[in-house]
């Protein structure tokens, strides 16, 4: 017997597409908006689960039919928005970001755009607000799911129909198994595959099988059920700390109670009532289009520098969203899923489409973004995203690479010189944007300098990042750079380089703009007790970096170098996206110097004290800091005499790096 329409699940879907929506729209009460997508996909495994244990009890059930109707679901609104996107990304997008999101597109026909996404872009990075099609990688991991479960179900209830449900309750309990046991150190990897979503969306078929198999919960267990369930979901969507592992014990509220409501609804209660609002049922409606099109639009519209600055403003963007999800459910989802068959014409029309995307895709990867679409003078303001030195990504270390490192196979500058180091420079991409051009310049004065270098890696013993992904690593390799600088007493000078702020405060900015928010990315004791306040925590960072100066300078000379000024937005794609629609490029532009002394000033204290805790001799260490040779007393440049100073949101250009060389040079010959 077939189930009847459950309105109050229209009611969930709107509480997750809300949540998704509000979170990317930059409302940071909403912490936890993402949430919203697990909760799509309890829902989704509920749904999908329900139809194949009917189809499978009456008889009918068809791997056919399953498929068509998943791809007549998903795919036509897919295709629509993509090649949208696509279209509109020619007029608006900078040949880099083109290129990837042509990239995303063409994986997200093949329901692999989570792999993609896992290669190229970090979802909690500021960077993925700028994707347009960052969003499609949970249509990756359901419809990898969808290959899955109905082979699942059919052969359980085929051969083994009483283990259905006790195979589904280890199979959620080996995925999330999986999920809590990565998702600190992998995170990304946890994030986005689906081995670690599956038990999300097996959540919702066990659901689905309990369902199919038991009476409905009595009446006042339902209502309680529910209620409890709702909260649950509230309390998902609202409370998750920054950065928490995700998936992770965090994703559990708004995955159980999603499952609750699922189990207990379907009856006259007052949840039920409350879910089948009409505006809630409206919203989950079009839920789908709705999630679809919202990131593209805010993408876009922030890339095209149009992104509301007022809460109207924000408003009128939102009420135009609905309207376009309407319209594309109305017209877009609602043709093609109706009829036995889809009319030649609708076929066609698909078919056109996806050659379309593939076209633009293949095209935009082969030439690398369309170029020749933006004059010539902002293609050389992109060109400075490549302003470092040669040896930039051959020499820095990553992650996977530090287990069996050896530290005498690191770079030595400058590299045609038979004089054995002297000079070290340890620290994380900031140190490995400035090795080379130093190791040059400390070359024409007779010495060496080898490069130790580890992304995001803050270069004192005794921390560890909490929200990084594989986390153990800067540790390891830190111990591995104390090593290796005891066997060799001939390096008599190390220079510490650190974009510093970043590990030091858990939050980011201000950037140029005066925007800040907490990011939950900050060092922390790797043994010991864990600091319960922010100055407790700086403490601890203070007291480590006390220790790393006394260790070093014992027998060498330090010179530690503070984090330059963060503009935090990538500053050749601000310049050439102004000069794209037709303003000048300005000889000199800067921001407001009270923003990079936010952090800054309390970091330069902080540091000043390490060094005089640290017992050492006045003067073994020197403390340079780049915004003496950024900033003036109000600005800190970021064009300076119609060069940028930056590459990105952080790191220096080799022009930034040419204002530093002079004082560093100085600072280790003296």
């Amino acid at each position: 017997m077939a189930r009847s329409y459950r309105t109050d699940i229209d009611g969930l879907r709107a509480i997750a597409i809300l949540g998704v929506v509000i979170h990317h729209a930059g409302f940071s009460a909403l912490g936890g908006g993402f949430a919203g997508v697990d909760v799509f996909f309890v829902i989704s495994g509920y749904l999908i689960g329900g139809h194949i244990f009917e189809d499978l009890a009456a008889g009918r059930f068809s791997f056919k039919r399953f498929y068509l109707r998943r791809f007549r679901r998903i795919y036509p609104a897919l295709v629509t928005v993509l090649l949208a996107t696509l279209i509109a990304g020619w007029f608006i997008m900078l040949p880099h970001d083109y290129r990837y999101m042509g990239g995303a597109a063409f994986t997200a026909l093949l329901s692999l755009s989570n792999v993609w996404f896992l290669q190229t872009i970090d979802y909690f990075h500021p960077e993925a607000a700028h994707d347009p099609l960052v969003h499609t990688w949970s249509l990756g991991v359901e419809e990898q799911f969808y290959l899955l479960v109905p082979l699942t179900l059919f052969l359980l209830w085929r051969w083994r129909p009483g283990w259905t449900g006790g195979f589904l309750l280890g199979l959620i309990g080996l995925s999330l198994g999986l999920a809590l046991a990565t998702s600190g150190e992998y995170r990304m990897e946890a994030f986005y595959l689906l081995h670690t979503r599956a038990w999300e969306l097996f959540g919702g078929v066990l659901v689905a099988h309990i369902a199919h198999n038991r009476r409905p919960l009595p009446p006042q267990l339902g209502l309680l059920a529910s209620t409890f369930g709702l909260g649950l979901i509230a309390a998902g969507l609202i409370l998750v700390p920054p950065l928490a592992p995700w998936p992770g014990w965090w994703t559990l509220p708004a995955v159980l109670g999603t499952a609750l409501v699922l189990l207990a609804g379907g009856r006259p209660q007052p949840i039920t009532y409350l879910l089948s609002l009409p505006p809630l049922r409206f919203v989950g409606l079009i839920s789908y289009s709705l999630y679809l099109w919202h990131q593209p639009v805010f993408s876009l519209l922030a890339q095209a520098q149009l992104w509301p600055v007022s809460t109207p403003g924000l408003l009128l963007v939102l009420a135009g969203l609905i309207a376009l999800s309407t319209l594309s459910w109305r017209f877009v989802e609602q043709p093609f899923r109706r009829g036995a068959s889809l009319p030649i014409g609708r076929r066609a029309v698909l078919t056109g489409a996806i050659l379309g995307i593939t076209a633009l895709a293949i095209g935009g990867h082969i030439t690398r973004g369309f170029p020749s679409r933006v004059p010539a003078d902002v293609q050389a303001i992109l060109a400075y995203d490549k302003s470092y030195a040669p040896s930039y990504r051959s020499c820095i270390y990553t992650r996977k690479q530090v287990p069996g490192l050896d530290l005498d196979q690191s770079c030595t500058f400058p590299s045609d010189t038979s004089h054995p180091p002297t000079v070290a420079i340890w620290g994380d991409s900031h140190a490995a944007r400035l090795a080379e051009p130093l190791g040059v310049a400390l070359g024409q004065h007779g010495l060496t300098l080898r490069q130790l270098t580890l992304s995001s890696c803050q270069p004192v013993p005794d921390l560890i990042n909490i929200g990084q992904t594989r986390a153990t690593q800067c540790p390891a390799f830190n111990q591995q750079v104390l090593t290796y600088l005891a066997a060799h007493p001939e390096i008599t000078d190390v220079v510490l380089f650190a974009t510093w702020n970043n590990f030091l405060f858990a939050r980011s900015g201000p950037d140029m703009h005066g925007n800040e928010k907490d990011d939950g990315f900050y060092s922390v004791p790797l043994n010991g007790a864990m600091p319960d306040t922010p100055a407790a925590r700086h403490r601890a960072f203070g007291d480590a970096l006390a220790n790393t100066l006394s260790r070093l300078g014992a027998t060498r000379d330090i010179t530690l170098v503070l984090a330059l000024p963060r503009p935090d937005i990538s500053i050749p794609r601000h310049f050439a996206a102004r000069l794209w629609r037709g303003a000048d490029l300005p000889q000199t532009a800067g921001f407001a110097r009270r923003h990079a002394d936010a952090l800054g000033q309390p970091a330069f204290a902080l540091f000043s004290d390490a060094i005089a805790r640290s017992g050492l001799p006045e003067g073994r260490v020197r403390l340079i800091d780049p915004a003496t040779m950024f900033c003036t007393s109000d600005s800190c440049d970021l064009i300076r005499d119609g060069k940028l100073l930056y590459s990105d949101g952080n790191h220096p250009s080799l022009d930034g790096i040419a204002l530093m060389l002079p004082a560093l040079v100085d600072a280790i010959r003296n």
